[in-house]
């Protein structure tokens, strides 16, 4: 029942406050090919959202000093639709990170100068 291939899965390691990450839909937005295994993306995903949690800490405070349990809870405002953008933004783009070469990215090359 637990490997349901029709069943979407998540990764599992995350805080309630935030949004769930479903594999297959993180899988179809960064495009990754399918070479790169499910466990691989789940490990990534999980990484990814400890990261996104640590680096958000402070809003999620916030928030739940205000009251909001869940993210979803302030959806309705500009502010925490932005919020839950950049935080799956970062998501993404710590799993991308993370699979690397796994994903048929090219390298990051070190020092290289933005420009």
């Amino acid at each position: 029942m637990g490997n349901d291939p029709r069943l979407p899965r998540f990764a599992d390691c995350h805080d309630p406050f935030w949004p769930r990450l479903d594999l297959a839909t993180l899988r179809e937005r960064l495009n990754l090919p399918q070479p790169v295994s499910e466990a691989a993306l789940e490990v990534a995903a999980r990484c990814a959202a400890i990261d996104a949690a640590r680096e958000f800490a402070r809003w999620r405070a916030v928030l739940r000093e205000r009251g909001y349990k869940r993210l979803e809870d302030v959806a309705g405002h500009d502010q925490g639709r932005a919020l839950r953008v950049c935080y799956l933004r970062f998501v993404e783009a710590a799993v991308l990170h993370s699979l690397g070469a796994a994903a048929g990215l090219p390298a990051a090359r070190q020092g290289a100068a933005h420009g």
